[in-house]
C-alpha cells in the first residue's frame, strides 16, 4: 500500500495539533527560553500520544521519524512565539502545519532517494 498522502497528512495535522496544543498550555508570560523548553517537552508528549494512535495503522518507523522531527521543531518555536506574544494562536497554528508539512516533503525525497531498487 502506498500512503503519500497519508503522510502529507499526518505532517500537517501533527504540526497543526502540537502548536495548538503549544498555544493552549504555555502562558504567554513566560521567558522565551522557558517556553521553548516546556513547548519542546508538550511536543514530545503529544508525539507518543499520536505514536501510539498511529504507527499501528501506518507502520512505527513511517510516523515515528517524521513525528520526532515535527514534534521538536514545532513544539520549540510554537513555545517561543507564545512567549514573544502578541502573535495570534491561528498563525502559529497554521506555522506548525507548514513545518509539518515541509518536514513530511522532506522526509519523503530523502526516503525516495536512499531507494535504489525498483
Amino acid at each position: 500500500m502506498n500512503f503519500k498522502v497519508i503522510d502529507l497528512i499526518i505532517g500537517v495535522f501533527s504540526g497543526i495539533l502540537i502548536a495548538f496544543a503549544v498555544c493552549r498550555i504555555v502562558p504567554a508570560h513566560w521567558n522565551m527560553l522557558a517556553g521553548m523548553f516546556a513547548g519542546g517537552v508538550i511536543g514530545m508528549a503529544l508525539k507518543f500520544a499520536l505514536l501510539i494512535l498511529l504507527a499501528p495503522f501506518f507502520g512505527a518507523f513511517e510516523v515515528m521519524i517524521p513525528l520526532s522531527i515535527i514534534a521538536m521543531i514545532v513544539g520549540m518555536t510554537s513555545g517561543m512565539a507564545v512567549s514573544h506574544g502578541g502573535i495570534p494562536q491561528a498563525l502559529i497554528a497554521s506555522g506548525g502545519g507548514t513545518i509539518g508539512f515541509a518536514i513530511a516533503v522532506l522526509i519523503y525525497y530523502s526516503n525516495k532517494k536512499l531507494v535504489t531498487f525498483k
